[in-house]
């Protein structure tokens, strides 16, 4: 070995020893929660999101907790409608959820008045596909049916799906509404809302499950209506909080609503190609999950009380996601890409010790979480209880790759890398979901053979995001200067970067 080789390499060990050593001291900890993109920063935006997607965690939670106490199969039933609901929304509800890249990417580059017009077109989206979801519950049915679920399942899930599915022009625009607040860093707005609307959501539960003095007692119906009011409730006051929030004309709201044709073609291309992802992912869950009714009605209720807990936990790392989202947006907006690669770092590093905790609970401790579901049928339950617990021992296994998989997932998004998103998506997806079905009607594999491969899709998921956002191709890929070159512009150059003192935002807004 040269001696050059000898001092480099002695130089680069040097370096990641006082990396090492500083990881003990105060003051760096106090620097790195302080600085840019930093701790502080992060869980800033991240929290008030926490908290409402929290509360719809809880939400969910009580509502299967509640159908549970009615009838157990009404509580698989009501799982497995939703998830074949979320499948098929995941991709009308991803194109509504990139508005937030835009917004972000528009507020950091100092284009305000871009994100009124680019909300609008993400309230169209839902505008456009909210009613398909009502006029498709006859084949819907029949897709339960061709699965193979008794008729008294498929009559709950038919039922719980057409209910619900009334709030679905609602669901999707909402989170275009959302994406004005969260994409400025008014995340309080988001998570008063949420909160608003998943309180109104657990009050009515109660009352139209088991009714009032013999009165509106609907039991499995009852739980989608209640769901579909609090949709539209959350939809109401976030427009009616953006229009009042925009009354300067600052972020063209009122002047912005019209059909824009290429703003919407340009939303729904990039929100197409993002969408692959949670798309993907959301029809690997619900084929899986529709698979494993097969299996019987153990393993499906099994199945659906440990994604049921499994969401419970994760939903703070989903408000961590949209906190990266929007700060990558930001910062590649304004043109200081390695911000917004410091602020993904900063989230990996909270979100792993949350995880941690989570999956040593899962695997020690899983009765403290089932206990809630045995509560008023002890009995009928503990059949369920071992096969559940076997399940949450999968979950424990994948949870801290799913919570890279979405952090870095977020950091794609934010920069505007929509299109590695989509075929990275498409790579792993297909061969997992055919691999599904193969062995559960190919070679009669049952819910351990399912819940293995949802394990593989997870972390060969999030590990090519993460060789994507290592690779830094998303540094290259702003939406802003995307944007104007499609309108035959001159890309801007970036006036003043976005302040670094992110209260000041807050205070502007």
């Amino acid at each position: 070995m040269s001696e050059t080789t000898e001092t480099n390499l002695e130089l680069a060990t040097k370096s990641w020893l006082r990396r090492f050593v500083a990881l003990f001291s105060a003051t760096y900890w106090r620097e790195w929660f302080a600085r840019p993109c930093g701790g502080r920063e992060v869980l800033w935006l991240a929290a008030p999101i926490i908290v409402s997607s929290g509360s719809v965690a809880i939400m969910n939670f009580a509502d299967r907790v509640f159908l549970t106490w009615l009838d157990k199969n009404a509580m698989s039933a009501s799982f497995t409608s939703g998830c074949l609901y979320w499948g098929l929304s995941a991709f009308p509800f991803g194109i509504a959820a990139f508005v937030n890249a835009f917004v972000a990417q528009y507020f950091g580059a100092k284009q305000d008045r871009r994100i009124g017009p680019v909300v609008w077109q993400g309230v169209f989206v839902g505008v456009l596909f909210g009613p398909l979801f009502v006029l498709a519950t006859p084949l819907v049915e029949r897709l339960f049916v061709a699965f193979g679920h008794s008729p008294e399942i498929v009559r709950f899930e038919t039922v719980y799906w057409f209910y619900f599915a009334l709030g679905a022009p609602a669901l999707i625009a909402s989170e275009s509404l959302a994406a004005f607040f969260s994409g400025r860093r008014e995340m309080k707005t988001v998570m008063v809302a949420g909160l608003i609307s998943v309180a109104l959501n657990i009050v009515l539960d109660y009352l139209l499950i088991f009714g009032v003095a013999g009165c509106c007692a609907w039991g499995i119906a009852g739980a989608a209506i209640a769901t579909a009011i609090s949709i539209w409730a959350k939809f109401f006051i976030l427009l009616a909080t953006m229009l009042r929030r925009d009354r300067d004309g600052r972020y063209n709201v009122r002047g912005g609503f019209r059909f824009d044709r290429s703003e919407f073609v340009r939303l729904f291309r990039f929100g197409a190609r993002s969408s692959a992802q949670t798309t993907g992912e959301n029809w690997c869950y619900t084929m899986f999950i529709l698979l494993i009714g097969v299996c019987g009605e153990t393993a499906s209720a099994a199945t659906a009380i440990a994604f049921n807990l499994d969401f419970l936990a994760f939903m703070p790392i989903v408000g961590i996601g949209v906190a990266v989202t929007t700060l990558v947006g930001n910062q590649v907006g304004a043109g200081l890409p390695n911000l917004a690669a410091r602020a993904t770092q900063t989230s990996i590093a909270l979100a792993t010790p949350f995880i941690g905790a989570l999956t040593l609970a899962f695997v020690v401790a899983p009765n403290f979480f089932l206990d809630f579901y045995a509560m008023k049928n002890p009995a009928e339950f503990e059949p369920i209880r071992a096969t559940t617990a076997n399940v949450l021992r999968f979950v424990a296994v994948y949870l801290l790759a799913d919570a890279l998989n979405v952090i870095f997932a977020s950091a794609l998004r934010g920069a505007g890398d929509a299109n590695f998103i989509m075929k990275a998506t498409l790579v792993v997806f297909v061969p997992i979901v055919v691999a599904a079905f193969v062995g559960v009607f190919g070679f009669g594999r049952g819910v351990y053979w399912c819940w293995s491969l949802m394990t593989l899709y997870v972390f060969a998921a999030g590990t090519l995001f993460a060789v994507r956002f290592y690779r830094g191709a998303w540094r290259n890929a702003s939406l802003v200067e995307v944007d104007l070159l499609d309108e035959g512009k001159s890309p801007e150059t970036p006036k003043t970067p976005l302040s670094q003192d992110f209260k000041n935002d807050d205070a502007r807004n």
